[in-house]
């Protein structure tokens, strides 16, 4: 069996579809690095009707780097320092890991032979700073993302690019999770069991994965994290 997880608004616990349960990275960014937070947000990721069409879905489709990107627009926001400090920055305030979810799947990693993927819309810094420095490696046996494949989520063609390279079979049905309905669909054209997430009740809850709980005598932490997101390796059941 095959499990796949998109990035944010699954396992990060920072942008999500549905917008009262976003926690946005740069609530505070106008007192921490004087950016103009509006601005930044028109200028780089694109209007709220169309993103698709902006510098960030560039650079989410390997079309731009990301420093380069942000180089060209920091200092009509208000910002004047390197572009990598700002993108520093930017990926440890979008840290905000989602503790319920990781513990299923360090439940699933330790208990069963199950494949566990990313799948997600990111561009190359961002992708190795989740898969080197936050500790994605451990966990989960590949990351699979837009700027590498070179096509954005939304386009069935980045589905049947991982079900190329991992020789998925029309009936092998992979499962995956994300807080996008629309990618959901696409998902399920490219022949994936796909589901929408809200919550960690959504894996919990699913009848092709129940029987993983079975035995759930243990609640399992991951440790792999650095500073702003370190916990214990894994606490017995009521602490």
């Amino acid at each position: 069996m095959k499990i796949f997880f998109d990035v944010d608004g699954v396992l990060i616990d920072g942008w999500h579809s549905d917008p009262s349960l976003r926690k946005p990275w740069d609530a505070t960014i106008e007192a921490d690095l004087g950016v103009d937070r509006e601005a930044f947000g028109n200028l780089f990721f694109g209007n709220a009707g169309d993103r698709s069409i902006s510098l960030m879905a560039e650079c989410i489709t390997g079309k731009r780097d990301l420093a380069e990107a942000l180089a060209e627009i920091l200092p009509e926001v208000g910002y004047h320092g390197d572009a990598k400090d700002f993108m520093r920055y930017w990926f440890e305030k979008d840290s905000n890991l989602n503790r319920e979810v990781f513990d299923l799947v360090e439940s699933i990693r330790s208990g069963s032979d199950v494949e566990l993927y990313v799948a997600t819309g990111q561009e190359h810094h961002r992708a190795r700073f989740l898969w080197n420095e936050l500790g994605f490696s451990k966990l989960f046996d590949r990351m699979f993302y837009s700027a590498e494949i070179r096509y954005a989520k939304k386009d069935i063609r980045f589905f049947e690019a991982i079900n190329s390279r991992l020789s998925i079979g029309s009936g092998e049905r992979p499962i995956f999770f994300d807080d996008q309905p629309e990618i959901v669909a696409v998902a399920r054209q490219a022949g994936w069991d796909a589901n929408p997430f809200v919550s960690a009740s959504n894996i919990r809850q699913l009848p092709r994965l129940r029987h993983l709980w079975a035995s759930g005598s243990r609640r399992w932490i991951w440790s792999a994290f650095p500073p702003w997101n370190a916990r214990k390796l894994y606490a017995s059941q009521g602490g």
